[in-house]
């Protein structure tokens, strides 16, 4: 009995397998990555999960959310921009990365993209070019119906010059979407690029504001 029972539980899982959770946080009025230079101010009433203290991975950007989480979610995720909750909320995601090339183990070599458009494709077959631009370059937005009244909205850039991928995504409800877009709009919009060069010199370097990722 004692062994029916034991691989009963190590099939149904104990409590102690269950992943931590923490409460979600308001979230800062500033987000700044010195790392991949861009800031933008963050609009209020927005919620974010803290990554785990002993989080390690790359910082690729966060995720704020437009109703706060009931519990967030400790995870080993290998990318800052992976945020696990319980249940599903209204969010806004900020991803950003190099554009370098990599291997992968079925495809081989993989370029870096060469395109603004061959990024959004990533992501929809049939991106647009959008009115909003991101960090001052062309931008291209796609949106996709999901399962369960859900949808999604990408705008995504590619700065070939800097070499910077950035991709901007909402992921709502049908029914809140005209509401959620504002805020993913207001949030895409104002996205800038640090340090900047001023316009009176060359030499004339504004850094980026001091703030932090989280």
């Amino acid at each position: 009995m004692k062994t029916a029972l034991l691989l009963i539980a190590a099939v149904l899982g104990s409590p102690q397998d269950k992943p931590a959770s923490r409460p979600p946080k308001s979230a800062p009025p500033l987000y700044v990555s010195q790392k991949f230079k861009l800031s933008f101010k963050v609009p209020a009433g927005l919620s974010y999960c803290p990554l785990p203290r002993k989080w390690s991975g790359a910082e690729e950007g966060t995720v704020l959310f437009l109703e706060a989480p009931s519990a967030c979610l400790d995870n080993g995720a290998a990318s800052s921009s992976t945020r696990l909750i319980a249940g599903f909320v209204p969010s806004v995601t900020v991803y950003y990365r190099t554009n370098a090339g990599r291997y992968d183990n079925f495809d081989g070599d993989i370029p870096p993209l060469r395109s603004t458009e061959e990024l959004a494709r990533q992501f929809c077959p049939n991106p647009s070019r959008s009115d909003l631009s991101l960090l001052g370059q062309t931008a291209f937005t796609c949106r996709v119906a999901l399962s369960g009244n859900k949808v999604r909205t990408i705008l995504a850039t590619l700065d070939g010059a800097a070499g910077k991928i950035l991709v901007v995504t909402l992921l709502t409800t049908q029914d809140r979407f005209a509401k959620d877009q504002q805020v993913f709009e207001t949030i895409a919009s104002a996205i800038t690029a640090c340090p900047l060069v001023s316009r009176k010199t060359d030499n004339d370097m504004l850094a980026c504001p001091a703030g932090s990722a989280w």
